[in-house]
């Protein structure tokens, strides 16, 4: 308050979001959970964006969810893309803090294409079969096994 060299200034400082985990994700969920926010402070409506091309920059956020004081889910993600999670902190009814960050990933589909090039050739006391990966845009995600 005032001015020259004996000036004062007011700073606020507002917390972050404490604990901020992903508890759970599938092929197009996100959970994610963080401890309760100081008396006077509330979460605003967090969102989350693809770190790639795959929501076209497009945030995934619907203004009319309001978070849980200590959760939120995002729906309508891609399967198998990273994501960046935001959430801020803000005074109730008053300033906005700034955003703590995570980042998760959803879990890819099964496969959409068969395995190519697949071969079998029986012997007397054993069958040798052979294949390779389905293409790579009916993957899905990563391969982890194969079921014969």
């Amino acid at each position: 308050n005032g001015t020259g060299p004996n000036a004062t200034i007011d700073i606020t400082t507002i917390p972050t979001v404490e604990n901020l985990k992903v508890s759970e994700v599938t092929n197009s969920t996100i959970n994610i959970t963080w401890d309760a926010p100081p008396d006077g402070y509330t979460v605003d409506a967090p969102y989350a964006e693809a770190t790639d091309s795959s929501t076209e920059g497009k945030p995934i956020r619907d203004p009319s969810e309001v978070a849980s004081s200590t959760w939120h889910r995002f729906g309508n993600c891609n399967s198998f893309r990273e994501y960046r999670v935001f959430v801020r902190l803000s005074e109730t009814g008053g300033n906005e803090g700034s955003y703590s960050i995570i980042t998760a990933r959803t879990l890819g589909k099964p496969p959409t294409g068969q395995p190519n090039n697949f071969s079998s050739i029986p012997n007397i006391t054993f069958i040798t079969v052979r294949w390779s990966a389905p293409d790579l845009w009916e993957r899905n995600g990563i391969i982890t096994n194969y079921i014969i």
